[in-house]
């Protein structure tokens, strides 16, 4: 965790306490569950209006745009400081050398396991993908050849994945990555000038991509 994300977070746990105790001790218990709706409310424009960097990230690196959802992202999609929080957005972050990573459900030697794709640009422009595990396989482990065949047409079969988000398939070689259609649009951008021509599929991400001829 980031050391502006651990302020953000002391400061949100404090505003929550003095708003229940003082809403309790002025109007009883009910003035104080109404201060636990205020924080609630507030907590979450807040965090989403704040800057990507401070958003928790892995390895050092900030996170994608995806990780901005629900009611308040919705709210405040349309100011300006939103207006960047789009797939495109987030390659023009990477292209300015921003490391990046995203959640990931990932199907590596036949297990599933949640973790995050780390994307870093190379010195000659190209860029670089690597898996973050977590727990007992926590740890980067570079993918290559970085050339990713996108599956629009598989569907997610586990039903809580699905209702968080996770519909959009990706294989690099023999291994499956389950990431939100944000993350998919964003991997197509990064790796198509690695040689990924790219097709669009029925869910309106990209199609199965090819290596450039040599």
């Amino acid at each position: 965790m980031n050391a502006r994300l651990m302020v953000h977070l002391i400061v949100s746990l404090a505003v929550a306490l003095t708003l229940v105790f003082a809403g309790a001790a002025i109007g009883g218990p009910a003035l104080g569950l109404l201060g636990l709706v205020v924080w609630y409310v507030l907590e979450s424009l807040v965090k989403a209006l704040l800057p990507t960097a401070y958003q928790p990230g892995v390895a050092g690196a900030e996170s994608t745009s995806a990780v901005y959802r629900g009611w308040a992202a919705k709210l405040v999609a349309g100011t300006a400081l939103a207006r960047a929080r789009t797939p495109q957005g987030d390659a023009a972050r990477l292209a300015a050398g921003v490391r990046l990573c995203m959640v990931a459900y990932g199907v590596r030697d036949g297990s599933q396991s949640l973790g995050y794709l780390l994307l870093e640009r190379t010195p000659d422009g190209g860029t670089a993908v690597a898996w973050h595990g977590r727990g007992k396989n926590a740890g980067t482990r570079p993918i290559t050849p970085a050339v990713p065949a996108f599956r629009p047409g598989r569907e997610q079969q586990n039903a809580a994945q699905a209702r968080l988000g996770y519909t959009s398939s990706v294989q690099f070689g023999q291994d499956t990555y389950w990431l939100q259609p944000h993350n998919t649009e964003l991997l197509r951008l990064a790796l198509a000038p690695q040689g990924a021509a790219a097709t669009g599929g029925k869910d309106g991400s990209a199609g199965a991509a090819t290596p450039a001829a040599t």
